[in-house]
């Protein structure tokens, strides 16, 4: 047998024996997602819910008029009892988010057209991943911009969206992730196809692919290997205007329709220049770029930034889709000298476009994702870190939310 030959027989061998998407899911949800109880009470449950006291300040409602009206509600099956825990009510994130939508609590939706946004850097190893969940997570947390998030995860490298999938999925679940969606009407087999043949419309399958996570305002959809497909049949296209039609249809026909559902769409997109980032690049209207505050990261995000303006004019909308653009600093070592140097030189050349606030590199991001968690899931209780460096931790990474989402808002204002 010839060694091609071989290596092909090598490769049939293997696909044979990879898992599923759905086995791959269930893998990564039942272990280590959250294993631990709070006498009984799942503990990602537990750490994002709030006291009787911070959820009426929040309502900013006096004492009695706060109790009669979660009675009222209760009395009348809108929410369940609150959870009585450790002498203290527990409203869940599920408990809170039904009653604002219930009593009619401002939107983002209201006031704000909605936003996708990419976090992007074609140099590995630049913190995409946790940029994208604790900015999408972050968002979903906040509960005064109340806006309903969406993750996509595009690294199909990764698996930052199959760990953020919850566990309760129903078992006849079709698992499409975005790519499979982008390529749906090119494709004559696979799940899409299968659904279409079913009967439903693009745009229900669109609507229904993302999966719930812990959060009641945050979705995701996953990536898996099979996204790598895209580029195969990229190149396979014989005319530009193939080639244009799938770096388009993400942009035309199916962000809208997720736009429809969701405030804030964040891409976690892979670290290479290739048909699936000029996919994102044509669909989305913000881009956000990290950077580790090193001189190899520097050398490395330059030569990325140099190829952005032609990449962008390049797509069939020459690249007036993007609003707003800046670059983050992440993963930064606030006793290093040598990143000290590299952050003056980003002020000089970034500019305005420099984000002031950054993420300090911090053993708590690590620990967590350990966990098949973000930092922001994580509880000082849980004694993960020491407690000053998770406050360091949570005070960098809040101070990067509240200025990123500050400056998403300035820019969506509905009318403006």
């Amino acid at each position: 047998m010839r060694e091609l030959d071989r290596l092909q027989q090598i490769a049939e061998n293997m696909k044979s024996e990879q898992l599923t998407h759905k086995e791959l899911i269930a893998q990564r949800t039942h272990i280590n997602v959250s294993d631990e109880e709070i006498d009984g009470m799942d503990r990602l449950i537990y750490n994002h819910s709030l006291n009787k006291k911070s959820f009426r300040e929040f309502m900013k409602l006096a004492p009695v008029t706060f109790q009669n009206r979660i009675q009222k509600e209760i009395d009348d099956g809108v929410i369940p009892e609150p959870i009585y825990q450790n002498k203290q009510h527990l409203f869940t994130r599920m408990h809170i988010q039904t009653l604002m939508d219930h009593w009619g609590m401002p939107k983002y939706s209201d006031q704000y057209e909605p936003r996708a946004i990419a976090i992007e850097n074609q140099k590995g190893g630049t913190g995409k991943s946790s940029t994208s969940a604790i900015l999408a997570t972050a968002s979903a947390l906040d509960l005064q911009t109340n806006a309903k998030v969406l993750l996509i995860d595009l690294d199909s490298q990764g698996t930052l969206g199959q760990s953020m999938i919850s566990t309760n999925v129903d078992d006849d679940a079709i698992y499409l992730t975005a790519v499979d969606i982008a390529l749906g009407k090119k494709e004559s087999t696979g799940d899409y196809a299968n659904l279409v043949q079913n009967g439903y419309t693009d745009r229900e399958i669109i609507l229904n692919a993302p999966f719930s996570t812990h959060l009641p305002n945050l979705d995701v959809m996953p990536a898996f290997s099979t996204d790598e497909r895209f580029h195969d049949l990229f190149w396979q296209a014989q005319t530009d205007e193939e080639k244009n039609q799938l770096v388009s249809r993400f942009a035309h026909e199916v962000i809208p329709v997720l736009k429809e559902k969701y405030d804030l769409i964040i891409i976690d997109t892979p670290p290479q220049e290739s048909p699936l980032i000029w996919m994102v690049n044509e669909a989305i209207d913000c881009l956000l770029v990290p950077i580790s505050p090193r001189e190899y990261d520097f050398a490395a995000t330059a030569n990325y930034l140099l190829t952005t303006h032609a990449r962008f004019e390049g797509l069939p909308s020459n690249g007036n889709n993007l609003l707003w653009s800046r670059v983050l600093i992440v993963n930064h070592d606030e006793k290093s000298p040598s990143e000290l140097d590299v952050i003056d030189k980003l002020s000089r050349t970034v500019q305005d476009r420099l984000l002031s606030t950054y993420i300090v590199h911090s053993e708590l991001v690590a620990a967590a994702a350990e966990l098949n968690r973000t930092a922001l899931d994580v509880a000082k209780s849980e004694k993960l870190v020491p407690p000053r460096k998770y406050d360091d931790a949570m005070t960098s990474i809040n101070s990067v939310y509240k200025q990123f989402i500050r400056e998403i808002k300035s820019i969506s204002v509905r009318g403006k």
